[in-house]
């Protein structure tokens, strides 16, 4: 079984590092989201050291790293459902204790794997200065799989690396403990939703609104105790927005 690589733990310090918002306080940049990669989604394949991953295969976190794993999978992906249209976007405004950016989340690629796969460019746009900009690539199907993401934040050169998690991995998500109806009240995305709550490790609670009125995940809200993401609105029309191919980090191969 694959297990999730050592080497992630420096690179999310390394993306905290990356940028801070355009006005107001310094923000922590909530990572849910990763690197970046070619500006075509079939490059990403190419430029991996070995095969694609099986997507078929077990997959174990290690506990001690399940923060860093949790930042590489975006929040929406992490507990939505992902229904990729290409070109189409959603802005979620990012709470954090010392302020807010917004990042627009847009499915921008898609291509066919030699195994009849779609692989899915996903980009996250970060309103802060440096601009950060997040790629993600997955495997789409009943579970989608994240296999890579990249990050560009100049002035530093875009950075790739293998993620080979699921979209969904239980142990990311925490224990579903409670759902129920609700509602929102109000915005965009108003109406009659679904709110689940999660326990991750040491008891911390997540709060999960979702409703079909929110393109590509469903999901108008995940509130946890560092980060709040709420949709705000949503459209059509983006493209790519990476356009350096970034330095590849390739698989480890397994002992």
């Amino acid at each position: 079984m694959p297990r999730f690589p050592m080497l992630v733990a420096g690179f999310v310090l390394m993306l905290g590092a990356c940028a801070e918002p355009k006005s107001g306080p310094e923000v922590p940049v909530p990572l849910k989201p990763p690197p970046a990669s070619p500006p075509a989604v079939e490059r990403a394949e190419s430029a991996d050291a070995g095969a694609p991953p099986k997507v078929d295969a077990g997959v174990v976190v290690d506990p001690s790293r399940l923060k860093e794993a949790r930042a590489l999978v975006p929040a929406p992906l992490l507990y939505g459902q992902l229904q990729p249209v290409v070109g189409t976007w959603v802005e979620y405004e990012l709470r954090a204790k010392k302020g807010s950016v917004r990042a627009r989340v847009a499915v921008v690629g898609e291509s066919q794997r030699e195994d009849g796969a779609m692989l899915y460019q996903l980009e996250l746009d970060h309103e802060t200065t440096p601009r950060m900009l997040v790629v993600v690539w997955v495997v789409g199907g009943e579970r989608p799989f994240v296999e890579r993401l990249a990050v560009s934040a100049p002035p530093h050169a875009p950075l790739s690396i293998p993620v080979d998690l699921y979209a969904d991995q239980q142990e990311l998500r925490g224990t579903l403990t409670q759902e129920q109806e609700t509602q929102v009240r109000e915005g965009s995305f108003a109406g009659r939703a679904r709110q689940r709550t999660y326990a991750r490790e040491e008891g911390l609670a997540v709060v999960v609104t979702t409703t079909p009125r929110v393109p590509l995940f469903g999901v108008e809200s995940v509130r946890d105790p560092e980060t709040t993401w709420v949709a705000k609105q949503a459209g059509t029309g983006a493209k790519p927005s990476l356009d350096m191919v970034p330095i590849q980090i390739p698989r480890l191969s397994e002992p």
